[in-house]
């Protein structure tokens, strides 16, 4: 409960808030024409549902404020999930009723009413409320003005930070000076030939989890070629992890170095996010940093309907298929005649390949409760030598991890008023 971490998150969530709740203090007293107003005003109450809803993933049942508090005051006793949801529903419903469906050109990175409804089919969704979800990403789709940018790897570069695939993201300069105005992606996750400190190792299992390109998965397709593993894969393995041999700036990705220092344990880096034009990591990163993509709309979409239905129906289908034929990705179609728990199954796995390292995948698990189960899993690579090697096991304990830690200090200042999560204390 003491993890720095813990603390910066709730911190950045309160301090997001309590500027919500001065600005609806005040806004009533500036003179400026009563549509803008409204309009700002909406944008205030997303980023104040934006804020809860990250608290309501991490941490569950939120302090609601009504008022910013005064120095000293102490946050009141923690609200419900329940509790917590609704707000956040409420804040989004009233918010979308005042915005436009979609921001462009100078607006690009403003709340949207679009932005708003994915957000509460993100939220309803891991509250498992599948009706609520599918209703609200349909909205979503029904306004016609979002879709799916062709490149899957240049989705994630600057060419593509005004594409109607993003619907809300975190916004940065070119050029920037400091880390307001840019970002550490590239500081922590690079390779090491860039610059960079290679952060985070991927799996074999998640390599695993990529099918070859006529959709089945490595076992059962007879594209795999265990002497040449990554040929004939699903595109967005290679535009998501570099390997052995992978190119990124103009440089080779090898493993001489493995495990050594800042370098990769596993035999894999992240490729997904990293600017090649940054290579050196002389500058913050200028990479927008995107929250939510109408992607994550469309499966979110595909997987509440099939909760609600007997059976997927070609409306499940056709939002998951969307997907998968991406130009730059082009799977085939999902089978016909998948039963709904193999539809669930098919789903789960697409969000899971299609958000690596988007920061959504620990949290679908933990919607499905199978986190202990994927956590636990021993952990294996490669080697140079394209040789199976053993990392770690890991653990993860049910009764606590489902959630993390209310920070040590904000239960010491509540003075009692915060009731801890479970196996904290």
């Amino acid at each position: 409960s003491s993890n720095p971490h813990f603390l910066q998150l709730w911190k950045n969530a309160y301090q997001c808030i309590r500027r919500c709740l001065v600005f609806y203090e005040h806004i009533g007293d500036v003179p400026m024409d009563e549509k803008e107003k409204a309009q700002l005003t909406a944008e205030v109450q997303f980023l104040e549902a934006f804020s809860y809803a990250n608290i309501l993933k991490y941490m569950g049942g939120a302090s609601l404020l009504d008022h910013p508090l005064e120095l000293n005051e102490k946050l009141p006793s923690r609200s419900s999930e329940e509790e917590t949801y609704n707000h956040i529903v409420g804040l989004l419903d009233k918010a979308a009723a005042s915005l436009p469906d979609i921001r462009s050109n100078s607006d690009h990175g403003k709340p949207s009413a679009g932005a708003c409804y994915a957000l509460k089919a993100r939220v309803a969704f891991y509250a498992h409320k599948y009706d609520v979800a599918e209703a609200a990403a349909r909205k979503v789709m029904g306004m016609n003005v979002y879709g799916l940018y062709d490149n899957y790897g240049d989705l994630f570069q600057p060419v593509a930070e005004l594409c109607n695939e993003i619907i809300f993201d975190r916004e940065y300069l070119e050029n920037p000076k400091n880390s307001n105005e840019g970002s550490y992606i590239g500081q922590f996750f690079a390779p090491v030939m860039m610059g960079g400190w290679e952060a985070l190792s991927p799996t074999q299992d998640l390599i695993d989890s990529y099918p070859c390109k006529d959709g089945k998965s490595i076992k059962e397709s007879p594209f795999y070629n265990p002497e040449d593993p990554f040929a004939d894969r699903d595109p967005r393995l290679g535009f998501s992890v570099l390997w052995n041999g992978s190119q990124i700036a103009g440089k080779t990705f090898n493993l001489n170095n493995m495990g050594d220092g800042s370098h990769t344990r596993t035999g894999y880096s992240m490729k997904k996010y990293i600017n090649p034009d940054n290579d050196g990591i002389n500058n913050y990163d200028w990479t927008n940093f995107i929250y939510i993509r109408y992607a994550e709309v469309l499966l979110t979409f595909a997987e509440a309907r099939n909760e609600n239905l007997s059976a997927p129906d070609t409306e499940v289908y056709d939002a998951v298929n969307q997907i998968r034929q991406r130009p730059s990705v082009n799977l085939p179609p999902l089978p016909s005649g998948l039963s709904k728990d193999q539809m669930r199954e098919a789903i789960r796995l697409e969000r899971r390949l299609e958000f690596a390292f988007e920061g959504m995948h620990l949290f679908d698990t933990r919607s499905y409760k199978t986190t202990e189960k994927d956590v636990t899993k021993p952990v294996y690579g490669v080697n140079a030598k394209g040789e199976s090697i053993f990392i770690e096991t890991r653990k993860f304990n049910a009764n606590r991890d489902y959630l993390w830690a209310i920070p040590l200090e904000e239960v010491d200042l509540a003075q009692g008023a915060l009731k801890q999560n479970p196996g904290w204390d």
